[in-house]
């Protein structure tokens, strides 16, 4: 790595997209470019991520994730990768879980790079591809957006070089420091047990320095680092940021996502690390009307900002200056809210009776990320609660006269439904409408309730117009 780029540490990608788009080819054939089988000894192991270099320029990649462990490390608050690269076959174009991979690229906010894969194919038509993309929102740059395209055929070799410069430029527009000097941050990427070596988990440093012999500590198990081994096999006494590596010494298969910190990152800040948007909601299902908070600030001018613009579902259950106290926490509890903290340092203490209470703690310096965060959470808060509320739900599949009266044939697919119930009809254009059960048959018999799975007449009062594909929802 040259003198200028000696700070910043290698840029972490990972691949997504269709299975048999050529995902694993790409990456085989990104590693067997960069490994000389005289000087490293071949490819020696499969260890879920490993780094090249190219240029001078080391890039880490992580090659197990996939869409489903992709989101539970973003769920548990451990944002693995840097750059996303969307893979996409010539001749088979955007699939379903292409249209996945996109969702999850983009809720998590990654800098994204196409990888448009077996190029070499006869009969193969880009343009489809790249319309389809656009359609699906990802549109490149020669269609006039922001998204670079590379064409690749992984098993000739060819634009492996070109898709390496795309990642290098795409790093430079936001390189990230090293940060080798701050506690240790790691993420483990796999974790499985060898019949030989035992537990085996891999993570990639994402800060600090990972060496034999320190006490690391991840969820609820602490231990001394035994071995460290590196992606080429190679025993290694430390780790520095951006570099995968396998750790020997665990005795419980880990959770991909989990955070592995030093012994001196407590547990409790671990813990707050991955506090998610629905363990605040869960912590506030009593509130009827309004989501609860709590709310601690580092100046009353800040304070004023933050209640002046807060949403008008937001009931604020206590308010101050300062740092959050053992009343605040004793209150929170109480009340089954959280605690909102803008510039406010949290103690040890403080945290440590919060996580034996239950009570979560989420903290912000900037009142825009607050308020944004505040708004997601009352939408989902309003729809949990609305789905509280829902005592049934079917489907129409069909729709028939008896004496004269229009009857919903119709499918339960979650509670039950009874005479008397009221009822919202979700049309397909969005529009809803309210009404009554006043009969229910099942094989033409009357019966008072019916219950998911069963196929159902339903009669309403009053009489409303409806379509096969729209949604009943019982309020009881």
């Amino acid at each position: 790595m040259d003198k200028k780029n000696a700070n910043f540490r290698p840029p972490i990608v990972t691949l997504m997209g269709h299975v048999d788009h050529g995902k694993t080819t790409l990456l085989d054939a990104i590693r067997k470019t960069n490994v000389v089988a005289a000087e490293h000894g071949g490819i020696t192991q499969h260890i879920g991520a490993y780094q090249i270099t190219f240029q001078n320029h080391p890039i880490t990649f992580v090659d197990t994730p996939g869409h489903a462990a992709f989101e539970k490390m973003r769920s548990r608050g451990a944002e693995v990768a840097d750059i996303a690269i969307l893979v996409v076959a010539a001749n088979d174009g955007v699939k379903p879980q292409t249209i996945e991979a996109i969702k999850h690229i983009r809720a998590a906010g990654k800098s994204t790079i196409v990888a448009i894969t077996k190029v070499d194919l006869p009969n193969i038509n880009l343009e489809k591809v790249k319309k389809e993309l656009q359609k699906e929102g990802v549109i490149v740059e020669s269609f006039g957006g922001e998204v670079p395209l590379v064409e690749v055929a992984a098993p000739k070799g060819k634009g492996i070089e070109d898709l390496l410069e795309v990642i290098l430029l795409v790093w430079q527009l936001s390189p990230q420091p090293s940060l080798s000097q701050d506690p240790l941050e790691a993420v483990v990427v796999e974790s499985f047990l060898d019949k030989n070596r035992g537990l085996i988990v891999t993570v990639i440093v994402k800060k600090g320095t990972l060496s034999v012999g320190q006490k690391i500590v991840v969820d609820d198990e602490t231990i001394a680092v035994k071995a460290l081994i590196d992606d080429l096999g190679k025993n290694v006494q430390e780790v520095k940021p951006g570099k995968p590596v396998e750790i020997l010494g665990f005795k419980e298969v880990l959770e991909v996502g989990s955070v592995v910190c030093d012994q001196t990152f407590t547990k409790s800040r671990v813990k707050q690390q991955i506090v998610s948007f629905a363990d605040i909601i869960s912590k506030s299902q009593e509130a009827r009307d309004k989501f609860k908070v709590l709310i601690k600030a580092d100046v009353v001018g800040s304070l004023e900002a933050i209640l002046a613009n807060l949403p008008v579902k937001i009931l604020v259950v206590c308010s101050g200056v300062g740092e959050i106290t053992q009343r605040d926490i004793s209150f929170a509890k109480v009340a089954s809210a959280p605690i909102l903290t803008f510039n406010v340092k949290v103690g040890a203490g403080v945290k440590s009776q919060a996580e034996r209470e239950g009570v979560v703690i989420k903290s912000y310096n900037v009142i825009y990320e607050l308020l944004s965060d505040i708004e997601d959470v009352v939408s989902q808060f309003e729809i949990a609660k609305q789905e509280s509320k829902i005592a049934g739900r079917a489907k129409i599949v069909a729709s028939f006269d008896i004496d004269d009266k229009k009857i919903a044939g119709s499918m339960v697919t979650h509670g039950k439904l009874k005479i008397g119930d009221k009822i919202i009809i979700r049309h397909a254009d969005g529009s809803q409408s309210e009404t009554r059960i006043i009969s229910l048959k099942k094989f033409k018999k009357n019966v008072e309730t019916v219950a998911s799975g069963q196929e159902c007449g339903i009669g309403m009062s009053p009489a409303l117009d409806f379509k096969e594909g729209d949604i009943i929802e019982s309020l009881g």
